[in-house]
């Protein structure tokens, strides 16, 4: 009973059980292998369909992106440099951003090694995106709630700057992860990393490697050691943080944990990254400037040319390279001068200078003071004053009258002062002093004492408005009062204008434009703008000539003689000084240089007691040019011989003065004399007939200066007017005496 209660199927009925539950377990295995194909076939379709997703995301994020290719054209600020004509560095131009380009041979291996160690362990090897630091990256943020940690590679980072922008968002991550990966595909490491290190934010305004070690170090990034190349690779994460002018404790924290991690990644060993730790960080607190102060006026003046041509941004974030006519070393000679000059004189104010000087042959500007301290004035002295010339603006009366036909040596004009000369019948008559020997006077000796009372009358027979067109084809810009006290320069005008005008003189009659800039070039080194030193014929060769005969007279034995204690060699030149004692001037020239002195208050018109452009003005000028011209030749000027027509002023017939009074000492005198100047500008009208002078003209009373060679070779070719073909445009010489004979044989 027992056993049969043990078993509930018989013996026989085993192995059809056996079979059974290997069967139900076959099924179940089947079952199991069914739901994990059915669970592998979903997996890999969500992950297709993932994929697809991001894919789709990736490339819906990403379709509008340009090409590297259009990227590249949208550069980042740069600075724009100035140099000298020798390529010294003056000036650099920057706006919001200070950066300097450089090439990868200019930032040593150090601060490489530095950058890489802290930004982008893995640089050498991923290729723009490194999916190790970007999976850490989305873990941190998808715990935070928001983007905390980028997890960018020194390749993104760099398109970010350059391209892409700064905005926190996966989209824009996505945008600069597709254009890094482009990148990596076109440029070597070594490229990125230098481009990278051009652009990158260091804080104090500098942006670029270059721009910071200059800040903080006052050194080219080529100069940078080790401690303090870690240092910049510690700012770019937080400049204003670890700024190490403001916080240089944090800074020194920073610096030493990269040189730690230089030293775990190999770049450096332990023992010297210890050692490095303990310096100090070595920082100046403030940038140094890199604009040449002597330069500062200058620069000034290039700065708006250059905005007229190109606009604001290029010239301040395009990258520039600017290259000048300035010479440095005259510059600084010009400066020196100025001050000696300057520095102990004492009118009750202390008086300013400015100085031009122009290359005659090409209009090159290789001197420009404007004043002396650019930081208290930024007005420019040098073009942007307009002082009257007092008389450094005869030579223009002096050049129309030549051309007219008059020879200044054999024209002669009373000089008894003063002289009253009527106005028209609506103002008042001029009333001129000079000082003059009291009798007849040539224009030649006039010109050397510089006389008030001669001029004045020519500057009546020539027409004050010829005189304007005269100046206005030699250089003169500055609106000019077509009134017969043109020639006592009762119009204002600039040295830059003054020294202009006598440089059309020293080319022998070729105007050239004033021009401050040789060549400007592009950053990628194309030549974009050379401006043109071509000039024009102003006035012709032979009246130039002539000119130039009495302003060297006037250079050695007349106002200006003083100029020949400090540079006793060929020259011209016309000294000014205004009859209220306000501006005195010098301008002179050599066929190598022409230039123009200024002095006065540069505030406002105040007297300078006994101040004359013979006794300030002259010396300085021939200071500077002993200084600039001391390595040179000193040629003479070139002779062109002009042929004179018959040439009669109406003045030279008129009564010196309705009631003569007595004039002064026959002895030449620099100093300038008192001159009632004409209230309207109608061309004057002679209130009696005027006698044709039928008798030789009188002997001057004066001595005349001896005249040198080429002088006196002048003065026979004048003389001599026999068939002598005339110099120049043709347009005077044995031409005008052939219309002034049919003229009168035919009675017009």
């Amino acid at each position: 009973m027992a056993d049969y209660t043990r078993y509930r199927t018989s013996p026989d009925d085993m192995p059809r059980r056996g079979r059974r539950q290997r069967r139900i377990a076959g099924a179940g295995k089947k079952r199991k292998l069914l739901w994990l194909k059915i669970t592998g076939t979903v997996v890999l379709l969500l992950m297709i369909v993932a994929l697809g997703v991001t894919a789709g995301a990736i490339f819906a994020l990403s379709r509008n992106l340009p090409t590297l290719a259009e990227l590249e054209k949208r550069t980042n600020p740069v600075n724009t440099t100035i140099y000298d004509r020798h390529g010294q560095l003056i000036a650099e131009l920057h706006g919001a951003e200070n950066r300097v380009l450089v090439p990868s041979s200019k930032i040593p291996d150090v601060m490489k090694q530095a950058t890489v160690a802290v930004e982008d362990e893995r640089f050498y090897s991923h290729h723009g995106i490194d999916f190790r630091s970007l999976l850490r990256a989305v873990v941190e943020n998808f715990r935070a709630g928001g983007v905390v940690q980028g997890g960018s590679t020194i390749t993104e980072q760099y398109v970010k700057n350059a391209y892409v922008g700064n905005e926190r968002t996966y989209t824009r991550k996505i945008r600069e992860a597709v254009l890094a990966w482009q990148l990596e595909d076109q440029w070597s490491k070594d490229r990125i990393l230098t481009a990278y290190l051009n652009t990158i934010y260091y804080g104090a305004g500098a942006y670029g490697v270059e721009a910071a070690a200059l800040t903080y170090f006052h050194e080219h990034a080529s100069h940078l050691n080790l401690q303090q190349a870690a240092l910049l690779a510690a700012l770019p994460k937080f400049p204003t943080e670890y700024s190490p002018t403001t916080d240089p404790k944090l800074a020194k924290e920073r610096r030493n944990l990269v040189l730690q991690v230089m030293a775990d990644q190999g770049y450096i060993t332990q023992q010297r990254a210890v050692s490095v730790s303990k310096k100090k960080i070595g920082v100046y607190p403030h940038p140094p400037s890199m604009n040449n102060d002597m330069a500062n006026y200058f620069t000034d003046y290039v700065t708006r040319v250059l905005t007229k041509r190109y606009g604001s941004r290029q010239v301040f974030e395009g990258g520039l390279k600017v290259y000048t006519s300035i010479d440095m070393t005259w510059q600084r000679e010009a400066i020196d001068v100025i001050k000696s000059t300057t520095g102990p004189l004492n009118f009750g104010f202390k008086p300013s200078a400015a100085l031009v000087a122009i290359d005659p042959r090409n209009g090159y500007i290789r001197t420009m003071v404007g004043g002396l301290d650019y930081k208290k004035q930024k007005f420019n002295l040098a073009w942007q004053a307009r002082r009257q010339p007092g008389s450094s603006m005869k030579p223009f009366v002096l050049t129309t009258a030549v051309m007219q036909g008059m020879n200044p040596d054999t024209t002669y004009y009373s000089s008894q002062s003063p002289i009253v000369i009527p106005m028209g019948a609506y103002a008042p008559p001029w009333v001129v002093n000079g000082d003059g020997p009291g009798g007849p006077e040539s224009v030649s000796s006039a010109t050397t004492i510089s006389d008030n009372v001669v001029f004045a009358q020519l500057s009546v027979d020539v027409g004050p408005e010829n005189t304007v067109t005269t100046a206005r084809k030699m250089g003169i810009t500055s609106p000019l009062d077509a009134v017969p006290s043109i020639t006592l320069g009762t119009s204002g005008v600039t040295p830059l204008e003054m020294a202009d005008g006598y440089a059309t003189l020293a080319s022998g009659g070729i105007h050239h434009p004033p021009q401050a800039i040789v060549r400007v070039e592009l950053p990628n080194g194309r030549v974009d703008w050379k401006p043109k030193t071509g000039g024009h014929r102003a006035i012709p060769a032979g009246v130039a000539s002539v000119v130039t005969q009495c302003l060297e007279r006037v250079a050695t034995s007349g106002t200006g003689a003083p100029s020949g204690s400090y540079f006793p060699y060929t020259r011209a030149g016309k000294t000014g000084t205004t009859e209220n004692g306000w501006d005195v001037w010098y301008v002179g020239y050599t066929p190598q240089l022409a230039a123009s002195v200024w002095m006065g208050d540069a505030v406002k018109n105040s007297p300078m007691s006994g101040a004359y452009g013979g006794t300030y003005c002259a010396p300085m000028w021939a200071k500077f040019f002993a200084a600039a011209l001391k390595d040179q030749p000193h040629p003479g000027f070139t002779f062109v011989p002009w042929t004179f027509s018959a040439w009669h002023g109406k003045m030279q017939g008129m009564s010196p003065s309705a009631s003569p009074s007595a004039s002064g000492s026959a002895s030449p005198s620099p100093g300038p004399t008192q001159t009632i100047k004409p209230t309207v500008t109608p061309k004057p009208t002679p209130t009696a007939p005027q006698p044709t002078p039928t008798a030789p003209q009188p002997t001057p009373t004066a001595p005349q200066p001896t005249p040198t060679a080429s002088q006196r070779i002048g003065q026979m070719t004048a003389v001599a007017t026999a068939a002598r073909p005339a110099a120049g445009d043709g347009s005077q010489g044995l031409a005008g005496e052939a219309v002034s004979w049919l003229a009168g044989l035919f009675g017009f």
